[in-house]
């Protein structure tokens, strides 16, 4: 809706590309690391996915308004050079959005054509021997200004911080806009990725990183418990997006976004038996692993917006329908344990045959997802006051097609709605409240023997605080508190890629402060939450209640600039299996730095994550299990031409 963030009952977090590329994000997770509510890089080091919770909940992803990450290990993650900008939805955003989870959505802003020529050409080295070069260039394709262009494009060849796994990458993003006349547009955007390389999670046991107990005392973050040349997370995207706008007259418009999505992932893994007690001689057994999958998705959103005045009160209308068909199909599944033993301080590799391990990989149950919502919405204004409802219907669907039996079919017909109301004072002190409901669909099932669907998730939030903004908005003020309950979330199960659900009840309170004075930046953000299993009490796995992030930079005269950032990751808990206990992973601080220099046309810059270098376990799985470590120092350089 054509409505100010500042103006909106509900918290909402932006992050620029001028952001992204200070701090030297290098994915979805990286650019959301300073920004409040918001414990992102959950899962430290991954290259299988972006991680992170919102209010103790991880959030739905969606790229341009529509839903985009449907299941887990089937997709490759977005590239965030192919990004404008990203939005941070905080709480119950489903009811606009469709399916969503009830903490956030994570909503990326794709680049898209621009009507004056201008581009970049990339280039990057770094940790790790990261090498990658990226363009990006666009402008008008014809003299009159109606038919846009853009290409976006990346190459990158990239060792990690584990022996053996690589994280290569390649995308090619061109799209083409076209303006029949001065009130309608058409955009079609085309995206390819594909990403290669191996699991970056080792899944090594708690006594030999936690606790560092095991014979030989702790392992380094870079130990493979794999098998070089085949240890594979081979993904790739195909994605056609149509975005399409039209101006009915100076108060109304239509717009229209569908996107066909088809993706897929090889994995072969071996990874340490979990579990299993690290022997005396510094051996454990391993466990090979092996899955295909493949999904397809289809999406659209129509909408009318309008704007209108009764009598005192100004409106902004929305009213919507939105479409989404998402199916997953796995095959090739199978997971065997290795016979030979493996000396986990003195990788030995080439020791097994695994043609001769018997793994015998079969199908899997298949899953889809269809739902139609129709949804509507009013922004109301009365003089300081400001009143915002919406409420959706949804007709969902999910089907487990079953490799043997009857498919399992649930059927869903549920209403969703949302209110807020806040007051705008003269001083630009905004304070408000809202309540807003989610609704969220599964695609998968549960991972067990018995494989059955995943239940919808649902659930409320309660919302409190307040918002400020001076009149030259150079200083910006954010803060809540947020009471929220949910059911059937989606947890880990014992098995890597397995699934359970469980509820939770989450309340808490974060904090954003934004000032900008002549050439200084400064952004603070602090969250403070309880985060319990509300069938146990238990404290929920992998949420970090405590996180406080600081981040400066300083433009100096000689075109210099400077940056320099601390974030606070307080303690979380691992995953409780039954055996009523879970480790206690510490608390970590970590310091990001950045040095820039522009001259003409070039920008020269220096990023740094985790300076010290700091060496720490970001998560585990359960207490005797596994667990895994948080991303060591990353300093890259980085050389940018603009045209």
């Amino acid at each position: 809706m054509d409505v100010a963030v500042e103006d909106t009952p509900f918290s909402i977090s932006i992050i620029d590309r001028d952001f992204m590329n200070d701090t030297g994000a290098k994915t979805l997770q990286d650019a959301l690391l300073y920004s409040s509510g918001v414990h992102a890089a959950a899962f430290g080091l991954d290259t299988r996915l972006d991680s992170a919770n919102i209010r103790g909940i991880n959030p739905s992803f969606y790229l341009d308004g529509l839903r985009q990450v449907y299941g887990s290990y089937n997709s490759v993650r977005t590239n965030i050079y192919a990004l404008e900008s990203v939005e941070v939805l905080k709480g119950p955003s489903s009811v606009l959005y469709g399916q969503g989870e009830l903490g956030g959505i994570v909503n990326s802003v794709s680049k898209l054509p621009k009507d004056e020529q201008q581009g970049e050409i990339w280039a990057q080295y770094g940790s790790f021997n990261r090498k990658q070069i990226a363009f990006d260039i666009t402008g008008p394709a014809t003299e009159d200004g109606t038919l846009l262009y853009r290409v976006v494009g990346l190459q990158r060849d990239s060792e990690t911080q584990v022996d053996y796994v690589d994280d290569d990458g390649f995308l090619i993003a061109p799209s083409l806009t076209w303006k029949p006349t001065e009130d309608t547009d058409f955009t079609l955007l085309f995206n390819r990725q594909r990403n290669t390389g191996q699991v970056s999670a080792q899944f090594l046991p708690q006594s030999v990183t936690l606790d560092s107990t095991g014979p030989f005392g702790r392992v380094s973050s870079d130990t493979f418990a794999g098998e070089p040349g085949w240890d594979k997370y081979d993904r790739e995207k195909t994605e056609v997006t149509l975005i399409a706008n039209h101006r009915l007259d100076e108060n109304w418009k239509v717009s229209t976004t569908a996107r066909y999505t088809e993706s897929s992932t090889s994995t072969r893994e071996i990874w340490a038996a979990i579990g299993s007690p690290v022997s005396a001689d510094g051996t454990i057994g391993r466990t090979a692993f092996t899955s295909d999958k493949e999904t397809r998705v289809f999406n659209l959103d129509a909408r009318l917006e309008g704007q209108f005045d009764i009598g005192l009160t100004k409106h902004n209308f929305l009213v919507g329908v939105d479409r989404q068909d998402a199916t997953a199909d796995e095959d090739n599944r199978a997971s065997v344990s290795i016979p030979t033993a493996f000396n986990i301080y003195n990788p030995q590799y080439g020791q097994v045959d695994i043609s001769s391990i018997g793994l015998n990989p079969v199908d899997q149950n298949d899953s889809e997802i269809r739902q139609v919502g129709v949804y509507v919405a009013d922004h109301m204004e009365i003089g300081p006051v400001v009143v915002s409802t919406a409420f959706r219907r949804d007709w969902a669907k999910s089907i487990l097609h079953k490799v043997s039996g009857a498919n399992l079919t649930s059927d869903e017909i549920v209403n969703t709605g949302r209110i807020g109301a806040m007051y705008r004072f003269e001083n630009g002190f905004s304070p408000y409240a809202s309540y807003a409901e989610a609704f969220n669909m599964n695609l998968g099932n549960d991972g067990t023997g018995a494989g059955n669907a995943l239940e919808p998730t649902t659930g409320v939030q309660r919302e409190y605080g307040f918002k400020y903004l001076s009149d030259d908005k150079s200083f910006g003020v954010t803060a809540a508190y947020f009471d929220i309950t949910q059911q059937n979330r989606i947890v880990q199960a014992d098995t890597p890629g397995g699934l359970k659900q469980t509820a939770a009840t989450i309340d808490g309170w974060e904090l954003q402060i934004n000032k900008r004075w002549k050439q200084f930046e400064t952004q603070f953000a602090y969250t403070d939450l309880h985060a319990d299993n509300g069938e146990t009490g238990e404290r929920i796995a992998a949420v970090a209640e405590k996180i406080a992030s600081w981040w400066n930079k300083y433009y100096f005269a000689t075109n210099w600039r400077v940056g320099a950032g601390v974030r606070y990751i307080g303690d979380n808990v691992g995953y409780d299996y039954g055996n009523g206990a879970a480790p206690d992973i510490p608390s970590v601080t970590l310091y990001d730095a950045m040095l820039g220099y522009t001259y003409k046309n070039w920008d020269l810059s220096l990023d740094a994550k985790n300076l010290t270098d700091n060496e720490y376990v970001s998560w585990c799985r359960g207490e005797g299990r596994d667990c895994g470590f948080g991303e060591r120092r990353n300093v890259t350089a980085n050389v940018r031409y603009h045209f």
